[in-house]
């Protein structure tokens, strides 16, 4: 699949993991990262060559120098574990370098949530506005849908098959993303075999087949059209509810907040709010004044990181406003690694991502740079605190994953 991102609405890219996209898609060039300048039009590769893809992180070079000498413009993907096949967001362009996130089941350590099959579950449209539907996928069972059958049930899921589970769907086949129960038995009537697609404007659609005929579809060969429906103002949000049923072809109407376009949220302090979306975010209490609060180590155990939120760290001998700093054991040396005079809390689909770049310079001229993902845990550890945890090292720039109730944004209702 083609992925793409957006940059506060002014880059688009387009991003293929594993092999080069088309040359048509970076103007005549073979890249595996393309960056598009909405406004000038232009093309540029900013990924030509992977050169990492272990821990879960994937490194792209390029060729083309950077104004730092030694140095070339670069991509960097931090692959997280999440429920869906997820989206590739973008995070910050720091010195050359295009850093994104994507929370994606291939990045965890089981195969908890891997499904039998899933597409792609988010589209741009023409004004590189993001509508995401993986929301709504569910990792085991499907939906029932509202039909006038009273003698069958009609389940899908969105974007993935229905996947093992109990109660109603546990008789579904396995490749199923829809499935008819009907006198006992299940049918598959329809598999996820490409990605979402929209036609009208804040209308989405999913198209599942199948090659199966039941027997109750008289030799038709089964398809389902689902489409989602933005709301207006005065429409009332529904769940699935069957439009028409002809010759086993089924059309499926939801109107969902979730096909509505996403919005991201940015701020270089502590707090995000949001009136019109209803979220309000404040991590200030995480602010420690003890002497290294905060910290996590390395894989290896060479390093220990002491960290900070929205303030400096205390812990380590770091010089300055450092909010991060990397303290070597052997030889007992400190590095700044990001300030959170130079900090960016973005807030995109549920996730919070804490960035601090101006680090000390590393050996390749780039300063070292802290991203902090973190992840709503109302019972998390440390009195709902929790701790970081290093996540990987990817060229200076150091991830990490935290887990706290201060990360569960506060919905319209708790305001």
């Amino acid at each position: 699949h083609t992925w793409e991102a957006v940059d506060d609405g002014t880059v688009h890219y387009k991003i293929n993991a594993c092999e080069n996209l088309k040359a048509t898609d970076c103007g005549g060039t073979a890249s595996f990262v393309c960056a598009h300048d909405i406004s000038k039009n232009t093309y540029e590769p900013v990924g030509t060559a992977l050169v990492q893809s272990d821990n879960n992180v994937l490194v792209y070079n390029t060729s083309v120098s950077c104004p730092k000498p030694g140095h070339t413009v670069q991509s960097i993907i931090n692959l997280v574990c999440g429920k869906t096949l997820g989206t590739p967001e973008f995070v910050k362009f720091e010195e050359c370098v295009h850093y994104f996130e994507w929370r994606t089941f291939t990045a965890c350590k089981k195969n908890k949530f891997k499904p039998e099959q899933e597409v792609p579950c988010y589209i741009f449209d023409t004004d590189y506005k993001k509508h995401d539907l993986n929301p709504l996928i569910r990792t085991t069972g499907g939906y029932l849908v509202d039909d006038w059958d009273p003698d069958s049930d009609l389940y899908i899921n969105v974007c993935r098959t229905i996947g093992s589970s109990e109660g109603d769907t546990s008789a579904c086949p396995a490749a199923s993303a829809a499935c008819v129960v009907k006198g006992g038995k299940a049918y598959d009537i329809g598999r996820p075999k490409e990605p979402l697609k929209s036609y009208v404007k804040e209308r989405l659609v999913l198209h599942y087949e199948t090659d199966i005929k039941p027997d109750f579809c008289n030799d038709h060969q089964p398809a389902v059209t689902i489409t989602f429906i933005c709301p207006t103002a005065g429409t009332e949000v529904t769940g699935p509810k069957l439009t028409a049923n002809s010759n086993c072809r089924y059309e499926i109407e939801w109107i969902t907040e979730n096909a509505c376009h996403t919005e991201y949220l940015e701020s270089d302090s502590c707090k995000l709010i949001s009136k019109e979306r209803g979220i309000s975010i404040d991590l200030t209490p995480l602010k420690e004044t003890s002497v290294g609060a905060y910290h996590a180590e390395d894989d290896k155990g060479e390093y220990t990181y002491y960290l900070n939120v929205c303030d400096k760290t205390h812990g380590g001998e770091c010089s300055g406003e450092m909010s991060s700093c990397q303290y070597k054991k052997a030889g007992g040396q400190s590095k700044g690694a990001g300030s959170y005079k130079n900090q960016t809390l973005r807030y995109s689909d549920g996730d919070i991502t804490l960035t601090y770049s101006g680090g000390e310079t590393c050996s390749t001229g780039f300063q070292r740079m802290t991203v902090i993902n973190f992840e709503c845990n109302e019972t998390a550890e440390n009195d709902g605190k929790g701790v970081p945890e290093f996540d990987v090292e990817a060229d200076c720039t150091y991830f990490f994953s935290w887990e706290t109730k201060y990360a569960c944004p506060k919905k319209k209702e708790d305001l």
